[in-house]
Parts: structure tokens; C-alpha cells; sequence
């Protein structure tokens, strides 16, 4: 979702197969991940009595099974959880949730709606054990007292500490074992509980958007508990975007279709510009042109890369023959109507950013190559202005440069849509692109930093 902007210059300096399982007087007719999530839950638990002495310096109080609730439309709420004697809540209040109740120190969850459907929608129970993790970190919090002045830095620690069992069930200390897919499901079952677009982080009750919720979850794999304890002291750059106007309310914060291109291009060039290419100056890309894969007519040549005409179908690359970005002007239409416009600009930024790797002699078909491109793509948009003002970058920064437009509510959401999309699939046995995970941590190392640390990427 981009925005225009005036041009403006500032002084110049981007499947396990984990389940979990309600265990109380409230507990559901059997389903398929029981078994997986009731391991899961003493997983995490077990996670958590090693973990916690080591980064708080208390001891873990394991939960007995009476306080780990799964309700359903036949649950009498009031039974259960002091939450609900307080609220006089009902199912229906309660409906598509999961949460830790902390007047009574009980975890409950929605097994009668939301994991049968979290469930049918992933087939893997990973999503589920991830919700699990998450609610643990609510656990945590209340056990070690810590308290956030805003409610989204308390929601994206529990997706760091969620990150962090999964770093731990990765590396082969749990009973649970990822499978092929299962970091990419987790990605996406991340943005199933992201707030709408256009929320407000600062509001009471914000959970964060996809991209907060997915760097809270990557940094906890990547770092551990260690990172995510540092929260309160370290917090992580929050980049949920409101909406500003009512205009942007009203479209969604998408430019009308006809001006993504042509914007995305005009920023691409002035982002660029800014470097020169082993001492040579920037030159732009010579040329960005459509095709439609059903006529072979229309289809551009480039010798080397041995394109069969099947292979045009749902594709953007970039040609060094010739210099030039193709596009199936289809899947872009499909992009923009389904994902929206800064899925669009993404897709032409990651083809531009691999004509910057062969301006770099930077080239090849390895998955390093393209993490590195990701990486690229990182670090224009992390350059981008994240106000209409434009005077701070997305990743924190004053801006340092002249931009064509800004970000939009939801637009680095469309980011970890795409990669989801355009990503090796699980059952790949040597992937060229990366998985989304691998992806999307690519482009996070550019966003939050800049081009130099991705030119420090291995690419061989």
C-alpha cells in the first residue's frame, strides 16, 4: 500500500508436527492434534523450567492441569477462569480466542471454533502449538511481574519467547520435531492474528501487524530468551502504521492500480542513485515490460536463462542480456487485487535489486544470490518514509534522501504475503529462492540495517 508523496531531499547522510491439547474439566471431544498438542504444552513447559532460572533468575511454577482450560459452546466459562466471573463473559464473548488469565494464572483456549478451523485451514497442528507458546510468554509475564506501557511491546515479547521454543524444538531439544513447512505455516499463522490494518500500536489491546509480529518471532528464534527478556529495556522498532487520512481509509491505503509501477520505478531510481557500482555511477534499469504467458508472441527473450514458454507463467525476473524487468501482467493484476499495492512494488524491487547484483558482478541462480536480493529489497524499503511528513525512515531512522512515496498501514504485511507466496516450496530438496522464513529474515537484516550488511551475505 503506497502512498505519494511530494519529493522531498533532507540533509543526505529497508511441519513440526507440534500439538497442543486443552487438559481440564473442560475438556473437548477428541480431535486429531490432541495428542501433538498435549506434548507441546509439556514441551513448553519443560522449555521454561530450564529457561527462566537462566534469564530471570526465579524458578518456573509449572501449571497442573487444572489450569490449562479448552472451551467450547458447551463450556461454562464462569467455571473456569476467574476472567470470566469477572466480566460475566460467556462463550460467545470468548469465541476465536486464546488467553492467560491473570487474576487465576489459567491458559484457556477456544477449542470448540478456533483450533478446528486453524487446523482445516494449515493441516498441521504447528499453528496451534505456536498460539500455545505465545499464551506461555503471557505466563512468564505474569510470573516474573514484567509490565509494558503499551500493550503491543507485551504481545510481541510472547511472539519473541514463542520464536525462542521454536529455536529450541529446532535444535533438537524437544520431543516435537519440525517438518519441511512448518517456520513457513508459522509465518503465516502469525498474520492470521494481526491487528486489522490501519490499527493504532499505541492503543490498549494492540497485538501488533504481521511484520511487528514476525520480527518479534524471528528475533526470539535467532537471538533466545536472552533478546526477548531485554524487552522491556531493548524493544524492538514497532512499525504499524495508522491511518492518517480518510482518503487512505477509503482505498485501503492503495494507490490506484495504473500509478503503482510507474511510482515503485521512480523510487527504485532514487533510492539507487544514491550508490555507485564498483566506482561506476548508478545506471537505471533499461526497461520494465509486461507480457501475457498465453501468447508467445508476447513473450521476451533472454537467452540466458533458457526460458520454455511454460516457465513464463506467474513470473517477474530480471534479464542481464539485455537489462530489462519482465512481468506476467496477470500475476501482477492478481498480486495488486489479492495482496494489494506494495505486494506489487516488492516483487519489481526484488527484480531490480538483482540488476544492482549484476551492476556488483554478483550472479547466478544459488539461493544465496537471491536471500542476498531479499536482502536488497530490505533495505530500499526500510528507506522508505513510515510518515506522510517523510521524515523518518520505516526502520527508525531521519530520512537521508529524495522518495516517491511513503508506507501505508499494511504495507510491510503484503511483504511476508508475498514471500509466502514466492517462496521454494517445503518439499523442495534444493531451493533457489529460500524459504519465506529464510526470505523474510533476508529482508528484515536490510530493513532494520541497510545495503552494506547485506553486501556481507554469502552468496556462493
Amino acid at each position: 500500500m503506497l502512498k505519494r508523496c511530494a519529493a522531498m531531499l533532507l540533509s543526505v547522510s529497508v511441519a513440526t508436527t507440534v500439538t497442543v491439547v486443552g487438559i481440564g474439566p473442560a475438556a473437548a471431544q477428541a480431535q486429531p492434534y490432541d495428542k501433538t498438542l498435549k506434548t507441546a504444552i509439556e514441551d513448553i513447559q519443560n522449555f521454561w523450567a530450564q529457561e527462566m532460572p537462566a534469564a530471570y533468575g526465579v524458578a518456573y511454577e509449572r501449571l497442573p492441569k487444572s489450569k490449562i482450560h479448552a472451551y467450547t459452546p458447551k463450556t461454562n466459562m464462569k467455571a473456569i477462569t476467574e476472567c470470566a466471573r469477572a466480566t460475566n463473559s460467556t462463550y460467545e464473548d470468548l469465541k476465536g480466542n486464546a488467553f492467560v488469565c491473570q487474576l487465576d494464572g489459567t491458559v484457556n483456549y477456544d477449542n470448540g471454533e478456533l483450533f478446528p478451523r486453524l487446523y482445516k485451514k494449515f493441516k498441521d497442528p504447528f499453528p496451534l502449538a505456536l498460539v500455545m507458546a505465545h499464551e506461555w510468554g503471557h505466563v512468564i509475564q505474569g510470573q516474573t511481574g514484567t509490565e509494558f506501557p503499551l500493550t503491543v511491546l507485551s504481545e510481541t515479547q510472547a511472539d519473541c519467547f514463542a520464536g525462542a521454543w521454536v529455536a529450541h524444538v529446532e535444535a533438537g531439544g524437544s520431543r516435537l520435531q519440525l517438518e519441511p513447512g512448518d517456520l513457513d505455516t508459522g509465518l503465516a499463522g502469525l498474520l492470521e492474528f494481526r491487528d486489522p490494518t490501519g490499527g493504532d500500536p499505541t492503543k490498549k489491546g494492540a497485538h501488533g501487524s504481521g511484520f511487528d509480529r514476525v520480527n518479534a518471532f524471528q528475533q526470539g528464534v535467532e537471538a533466545g530468551v536472552q533478546r526477548c527478556a531485554a524487552w522491556a529495556e531493548n524493544p524492538p522498532v514497532i512499525v504499524e502504521l495508522p491511518f492518517t487520512s480518510v482518503e487512505d481509509v477509503l482505498q485501503g491505503g492503495n494507490l490506484p492500480f495504473p500509478e503503482v509501477l510507474p511510482t515503485t520505478k521512480e523510487d527504485l531510481d532514487l533510492y539507487w542513485g544514491q550508490f555507485t557500482f564498483k566506482g561506476a555511477p548508478y545506471q537505471s534499469v533499461s526497461d520494465v515490460i509486461s507480457f501475457n504467458p498465453k501468447d508467445r508472441k508476447s513473450l521476451p527473450k533472454c537467452p540466458s536463462l533458457n526460458l520454455k514458454p511454460s516457465d513464463y507463467k506467474d513470473t517477474v525476473f530480471y534479464c542481464e542480456d539485455d537489462d530489462f524487468i519482465a512481468y506476467d501482467r496477470n500475476l501482477i493484476r492478481s498480486v495488486y487485487d489479492n495482496v494489494g499495492d506494495f505486494g506489487v512494488a516488492v516483487l519489481i524491487g526484488n527484480a531490480w535489486a538483482s540488476a544492482m547484483q549484476a551492476r556488483l558482478s554478483v550472479t547466478g541462480a544459488s539461493k544465496g544470490v537471491g536471500l542476498q536480493a531479499d536482502c536488497f529489497t530490505g533495505a530500499w524499503v526500510g528507506s522508505v518514509p513510515a510518515d506522510p511528513e517523510g521524515t523518518v525512515q520505516a526502520r527508525g531512522a531521519p530520512v537521508t534522501r529524495e522518495f516517491a512515496f511513503s508506507l501505508s498501514p499494511g504495507d510491510l504485511d503484503e511483504v511476508v504475503q508475498s514471500f509466502l507466496v514466492f517462496a521454494d516450496p517445503a518439499e523442495a530438496k534444493k531451493g533457489t529462492r529460500g524459504t519465506a522464513f529464510e526470505r523474510t529474515e533476508a529482508f528484515r537484516l536490510g530493513f532494520f540495517q541497510d545495503e552494506a550488511a547485506c553486501e556481507q551475505l554469502p552468496t556462493a
